[in-house]
């Protein structure tokens, strides 16, 4: 009987990230392969075992495959990963296991190809992509409205992925992560936003807030860059809005108000127009005992979308400030 052959995707590194689905087709396939030389330095291994401890009773097949653009090794250990596959498929369905989502830059599908020349059927089985368990580490969105997110596999070309419009998900530049570094320091006056975890998900994870603290020696470095470009909405860049939103990531309060979502926080009006209007101003105030009205609960100035509705009220700001200016000048009679 012929088997299957799985290309599964086990997540970012904790055993409880794994799908129902893929533990379910885990057990009903009878060898398992792994894209390491060993076990000691196999990601995939060290999760799964945590999660299904009777793998081990199936048979494991450790695949090297060299981290080289020689073409001619890496096609060979493609074809030697497809063999041992093709001769167990003969008598039972095997599973292929990859970090993250195995639709994402995975060695799987190289294999998969030359495995269906054979004859044999392959299935895909989603798993959580790294980039999402990143974003979830830091707390961050990838993408809000309109933006768009790209994935940046490599540092050779790292000025034209920072004029790209959105989120720039930097992933896989291995050896080439200390050139991210020094580019990410250089132009950090043009980042909003910048987190990155390395080994998510596992014992020795690292969450990264700055760009001078990434690791050049891990290999695992997810980094999520927001430029300041990206704070704006697509419509926003072309169709002259951009004088109406503002963040200043810097400022030590940022965000000073709560319930507001950070990447809609506009800070372009820290201190509020609409203050002088007193208790006809609409937003939610009070006044202290003292007689001073306070805003520290009014967060109305700081929803990006109201900025149209603050601007509206510039006539009327107008008016008391030639009342006060024409007060000014009887007194001074």
């Amino acid at each position: 009987m012929k088997g299957i052959f799985y290309g599964i995707g086990v997540g970012a590194g904790k055993k409880d990230e794994l799908t129902l689905k893929a533990l379910e087709t885990i057990r009903k396939c009878g060898v398992i392969i792994f894209p390491n030389k060993s076990r000691e330095d196999c990601r995939s291994y060290q999760l799964v075992k945590e999660a299904l401890p009777e793998i081990e009773s199936r048979e494991l097949i450790f695949c090297d495959f060299p981290m080289t653009k020689d073409k001619d090794k890496v096609e060979a250990a493609w074809a030697d990963a497809a063999k041992k596959a093709v001769q167990a498929l003969k008598n039972e369905s095997v599973a292929f296991l990859t970090i993250g989502d195995v639709s994402i830059y995975s060695t799987f599908f190289y294999i998969k190809g030359l495995v269906e020349k054979e004859g044999f059927a392959c299935k895909i089985i989603s798993g959580l992509p790294s980039f999402c368990a990143v974003a979830a580490r830091l707390g961050t969105s990838l993408a809000q409205d309109d933006q768009q997110i790209h994935v940046i596999p490599d540092a050779e070309n790292l000025q034209a992925a920072f004029e790209l419009s959105g989120t720039l998900i930097f992933m896989k530049i291995g050896k080439k992560l200390g050139a991210l570094k020094e580019f990410l320091i250089k132009h950090q006056d043009e980042i909003l936003e910048f987190g990155a975890v390395s080994n998510c998900g596992f014992e020795d994870e690292k969450i990264i807030k700055s760009p001078d603290q990434l690791d050049e020696g891990c290999y695992l470095t997810v980094a999520i860059v927001k430029t300041k470009k990206s704070g704006l909405r697509e419509s926003e860049k072309t169709d002259g809005f951009s004088h109406k939103f503002f963040q200043n990531r810097s400022c030590k309060s940022f965000p000073c108000h709560k319930d507001v979502p950070e990447e809609d926080f506009n800070c372009l009006f820290c201190y509020c127009p609409l203050y002088a209007l007193g208790t006809s101003c609409g937003g939610n105030f009070k006044y202290t005992e003292k007689g001073i009205k306070s805003c520290i609960k009014c967060n109305f100035p700081h929803f990006r979308e109201n900025y149209d509705k603050i601007t509206a009220r510039f006539p009327e700001i107008s008016v008391i400030a030639d009342e006060n200016n024409f007060n000014k000048k009887n007194n001074n009679k």
